[in-house]
Parts: structure tokens; C-alpha cells; sequence
């Protein structure tokens, strides 16, 4: 995990059952005392998730039924990249743009609790926009997180920059962030980002609205969509950035961005227990160096 990732050190889910009732109802006592749950029930990811945003986050968080439910470490390493990305320069007001933010709406509300940035919130997802709206609304953070609805699914910055500029009087978008579809829709299996031979397989149950999980083309087409955008968009968005559920995705995300000259970009790893995944950003402003930045 990242350094300052919190849950580097598990949380004690004993002394959490006993604080929190809604955790406590989906955990089970092992023989040897140790208080677990089951990550294959839904129930149960959905009260660890709401438990751990409320307990170090001072978060109440409620998803849309069928909707993806969101792993906290995970999306806390996503958070911590991007404040290492950003400290290169001083900036007073930090503004980042979240690409498709779920019913939880998990990265901007976390960014704006955690570091007061202010988030632009996108969303397609009829379902997904009022729970996300809602929970931004209930955590009193309407002040600094928009959410916008996205018409149309073939753009994804269009709608925004149209309405609303990203240039004022504080600059562009310090950063964008996406958490892409991973899988291709046209598979009738998806692929498996695991090797059988060396990792076990996961856990957790699966979650999430199809759109969520899958769309044309998986995590590649994408991001190259973002890519093919932020070339259009350049001097909108300081820092481009998305994660990547496959290795292989890693590789097809360079050789898009070089092949429109973009070299300013650097790489990074997520790791969380058996779960991995990797992160790309890019910029086009000639003050920021991202292969300072590379893993």
C-alpha cells in the first residue's frame, strides 16, 4: 500500500462490531475469537465499506442498490498518488475532475473531506447521480463537490468544458481521475486479471451496474478515449490520470499516448492484500515532470 495509506495497519473489526451495529449484524465470531465477516456476501461489503468511511473518515456513505461497491483502501491509494502528484506545485484552491463517480461517489468525497479539494463529479448512471448526489449533500459538501450529469457517453469532457470552462481565475483542473470500466463488453467471459498460478482467486463478491463493470472495447478503449480528449483538451486538465485493472492494459495505454507524442507521463502500482492495480497519468505543461514521479 502506499505509505500513508492508513489501512496499511487492518482496521480491528472486534472493536468495530462493537461500535458500529450495522457492522457488527454481518460479522461472524471464529472459534478463536477473532471477529471476521463474509466478503462473498453483499450485505456484508456494503457494511464494511459504510463502517470504515464513517469510523476515519467521518463519512456516511449509502450505494444505490446493483451498484459497485467500492474497496476504501483501494480508492484511499488512488487519493495519496494524486496528492504526490499535485505537491510539485503550490496551488491555494486544488480542483480535480472525477470521470464517472459512482452512487458513492467515493473519490470526491473523499478528496474533499480528507483534503478540501473541489471536485467535479460526472456521471451517467440515472441511479448513480441521485445517490451521489445525496451523499454529497448529507456529508454537507455541496460547496465544493458538483455533480454533473453526462448525456452523452461517446464524450466525456465535452459536456463539461461547453457548460462550464475549466480555465477561470484559479487555472485548469489540477487533475482528472477514472476508475474505467475494466472489462470488454463484447467478451462473453471477461478476462481474468489474476494468474491462477501464482494468486489465489478473489474473495469479494462481485458488484456493480453492468456499465460499471464493462463497456466497448474494456479499460483500453477507454482510456485512449481520455487520451484522444485530453489531446483536445490540453490546457484544461494540468495532470490526465486513470487506473488500470489489467498489466497488459499498462502497455496499450503507453504506446496510445506515445504515438500522439505524449511523453510527460509516469506509472504507478496499487497494491491492497492480493489485489493490484496500476495507475498512468500524463500532462501537457511544460512545468510538470512527471518522470520524476515514475515507479
Amino acid at each position: 500500500m502506499h505509505p500513508r495509506n492508513i489501512f496499511k495497519t487492518p482496521p480491528d473489526f472486534t472493536d468495530l462490531a462493537i461500535k458500529y451495529p450495522e457492522f457488527r449484524q454481518v460479522c461472524n465470531l471464529e472459534l478463536s475469537g477473532k471477529v471476521c465477516i463474509d466478503y462473498k456476501k453483499e450485505v456484508a461489503l456494503k457494511a464494511l465499506t459504510r463502517t470504515l468511511l464513517l469510523e476515519f473518515f467521518d463519512l456516511d456513505v449509502e450505494f444505490a442498490p446493483g451498484s459497485l461497491i467500492p474497496t476504501l483502501p483501494l480508492r484511499l491509494n488512488y487519493i495519496l498518488w494524486l496528492e504526490d502528484l499535485i505537491s510539485c506545485w503550490d496551488s491555494k484552491t486544488v480542483k480535480g475532475i472525477d470521470i464517472g463517480c459512482g452512487s458513492s461517489c467515493i473519490y470526491s468525497l473523499l478528496a474533499a473531506k480528507k483534503n478540501g479539494w473541489s471536485m467535479t463529479a460526472l456521471e451517467t448512471n440515472k441511479s448513480n447521480l441521485e445517490y451521489a448526489a445525496k451523499n454529497v449533500e448529507r456529508n454537507n459538501l455541496c460547496k465544493i463537490i458538483t455533480i454533473s450529469a453526462q448525456k452523452q457517453n461517446d464524450n466525456i469532457f465535452e459536456e463539461l468544458f461547453e457548460n462550464a470552462p475549466g480555465i477561470s481565475i484559479d487555472g485548469p483542473y489540477n487533475f482528472c481521475l477514472c476508475n474505467p470500466p475494466f472489462y470488454d463488453s463484447q467478451l462473453s467471459t471477461p478476462c481474468n486479471t489474476r494468474n491462477p498460478g501464482k494468486r489465489p482467486p478473489p474473495h469479494n463478491c462481485p458488484t456493480g451496474f453492468k456499465e460499471e463493470l464493462s463497456c466497448l472495447g474494456g479499460e483500453v478503449t477507454f482510456v485512449e478515449k481520455i487520451i484522444e480528449e485530453s489531446v483536445k483538451y490540453k490546457s484544461k486538465i494540468r495532470i490526465f490520470t486513470s487506473m488500470l485493472g489489467l498489466k497488459s492494459s499498462l502497455s496499450q495505454i503507453i504506446d496510445a499516448l506515445l504515438k500522439r507524442n505524449v511523453t510527460n507521463y509516469c506509472t504507478t502500482e496499487f497494491h491492497q492484500g492480493n489485489t493490484t492495480r496500476w495507475g498512468i497519468a500524463w500532462s501537457f505543461f511544460i512545468d510538470i515532470d512527471l518522470k520524476k514521479n515514475k515507479i
